[in-house]
Parts: C-alpha cells; sequence; structure tokens
C-alpha cells in the first residue's frame, strides 16, 4: 500500500536525480510511492528514470513533452495510487531528510483539520553541504507593521500566501483536499516558478495549514536553479499577482479572506516591503552609483509611501 505519493517533476534533471532518489529510499517509513515524470528532458533523466524503475516497484516513470513544472505536477498528481492518503511535490534537484515522510504524515494523521503541513528547509550547495542559514519566513499582520510568524506559531493564516511568502516545495498535501483545488496553474508552468504561491494560496482557503520549524527538506542552491533566474520569477509573480489581486469567491467567509488579504497586501505588506527593499539599495547606489539603479529605488519609495496612504476601498 502506498500512504504517501511522492512526486518528482523532471526536467534535465540527471545531475542531481540520483541523490534525490537516494532520499527517498533512504527514508524509515515504507508505505510510499515515487512517480518520477519526466518533462521531456533531452539528458540522461529518462535512462536514470527507466533504470530505478526497473529496481523497485514503488517507482513508476511518466513522460510529457516539456510544458513545464506545474505542468509535470498535475500529469504526476493524476497518476497516483488509488490508496494514497498524502501528496509530497519534491523537485529533483532537492532532497529528504531521513523520517520526514514519516513525521510529517503522522502529524497530519493526528491533525485531520489540517490539510497542508509545511516544514523549514536548509540550503545546501552541490555537493550536499549545508549551505547558509535560509529559511521560510511567513508574514501576517501586526499590530501595524506586518511581523513575522515565531516557529511555535504553527497555523499559518492565507494572508501569508496571498503575499507570497511562507510558500515552498517542502510541503505534504492531504490528498482529499488537494483535489479539491485546480490543481497547478498552467499559466505559471512556462515559467517554473511561483506555482508553489498559487497552490497554497488554493490550499489555504479550503482549510487549515501549518508549520514545523524542523528543517525536512534539503534545498539545493546551484547556477542552474530556476531561483537564480531573476526575470523569469519576476514574470511569474506578475502572473500570480494578477491571478489573486482579482481573485473572488462567492463563498461569504473565502471573499472575507480575500478582501482582508488584499487590503493588507495592498497598504501594509507591499509599501514597507518596497520601503525596505528601497533603503537596503541605497548604500549599493552611493557605492556604484548609476541612472538605473537610482531609477529603481525612486520607484520603491514612490509605491511604498503612496501604497500606505491608499485610500482604496476593497
Amino acid at each position: 500500500m502506498a500512504r504517501i505519493s511522492v512526486i518528482v517533476p523532471c526536467y534535465n534533471a540527471s545531475a542531481f536525480l540520483e541523490k534525490t532518489i537516494e532520499s527517498v529510499l533512504a527514508q524509515d517509513t515504507q508505505d510510499w510511492e515515487l512517480i518520477l515524470v519526466d518533462d521531456g528532458s533531452t539528458d540522461a533523466t529518462p535512462e536514470i528514470i527507466e533504470r530505478h524503475c526497473s529496481q523497485d516497484a514503488r517507482m513508476r516513470g511518466v513522460r510529457q513533452q516539456n510544458a513545464g513544472r506545474a505542468c509535470a505536477c498535475n500529469l504526476g498528481a493524476a497518476r497516483i495510487a488509488p490508496d494514497a492518503q498524502y501528496l509530497f511535490f519534491l523537485d529533483s534537484d532537492d532532497q529528504l531528510v531521513p523520517g520526514a515522510l514519516r513525521l510529517m504524515s503522522n502529524y497530519l494523521d493526528t491533525h485531520p483539520e489540517v490539510c497542508l503541513l509545511g516544514c523549514q528547509f536548509q540550503e545546501v550547495d552541490p555537493e550536499g553541504r549545508p549551505y547558509g542559514t535560509a529559511k521560510r519566513s511567513r508574514w501576517v499582520p501586526g499590530f501595524f507593521l506586518p511581523r513575522q510568524l515565531s516557529d511555535d506559531e504553527r497555523e499559518t493564516p492565507f494572508v501569508t500566501f496571498f503575499c507570497a511568502t511562507g510558500q515552498g516545495p517542502f510541503a505534504m498535501y492531504r490528498r482529499s483536499v488537494f483535489q479539491a483545488t485546480t490543481g497547478w496553474e498552467k499559466k505559471l508552468s512556462c515559467f517554473s516558478a511561483q506555482e508553489d504561491s498559487d497552490m497554497f494560496c488554493q490550499m489555504a482557503l479550503l482549510g487549515k495549514v501549518h508549520y514545523l520549524p524542523d528543517r525536512f527538506y534539503l534545498k539545493r542552491v546551484h547556477g542552474t536553479s530556476i531561483t537564480q533566474q531573476c526575470d523569469r520569477v519576476q514574470n511569474a509573480y506578475t502572473v500570480f499577482r494578477q491571478k489573486w489581486d482579482q481573485f473572488q469567491s462567492e463563498d461569504p467567509k473565502k471573499a472575507e479572506l480575500l478582501r482582508n488579504a488584499k487590503r493588507h497586501y495592498q497598504t501594509r505588506h507591499r509599501p514597507f516591503r518596497d520601503l525596505k527593499v528601497a533603503l537596503r539599495e541605497l548604500p549599493a547606489f552611493f557605492r556604484k552609483p548609476s541612472l538605473g539603479h537610482i531609477r529603481w529605488t525612486l520607484f520603491l519609495l514612490k509605491s511604498g509611501i503612496k501604497g500606505l496612504f491608499s485610500r482604496e476601498r476593497f
């Protein structure tokens, strides 16, 4: 029986895919299946998938023409075992620490009201060595300024994800709730970025989201990772904002959540974020002045001040 379905979207992933698969094999629970979705790779990825699937019946490989991560995740989710209760979407260059699947599924077993369980992560370099001390921040409304949730505040509200914080591939989904979403946003698939932001918003409208402070996920930092491609990430964020800034719901409770989240994002989160970035950029400008740099800094300052004094009705 496969109680947990681990879905790995793969595109030209031969450099790190072996380590990703090994991290699933090293889990201390056996009630999982591993679905490897080849997104039209042109390197040795298909051969790696075929070899591992031939050696372990818990692994299955599927292939699609290159369409991006969101489409690959949707295909993998459509192929899960009928008795699977939980889903974990694991990026093909990342890893799970031993015990991650057992501990996260046990938490969901004992918290039936939780539809999505996140965790913290540890960045590692291409060789798998710890790299930096980054952590996933979760921002919520404060008394006046936005504030970050502390590690002992496990419940994470919808507004956190509406502001595009707290999201990431390090999460376990309750299948019954995931199937009530519209799936991974295909409009974001061409960017292979911000899909998690959209999915976390969808899940948080349907149930409670909790976070564990444990670093169960190893996130690999390397030159070809999508997070290093700033233009694609920014374009994906624009698509994400266009969708959720205009998103409507006929359900009164969801409509109220959306109104409150929009108000906070427009009048607090974004203005203070823009002002914070602008102040951070000023020293860089004085060290190496450029017209483009000052234009960007002035744009952020203007955006921040305008947002703080906005009288837009929500």
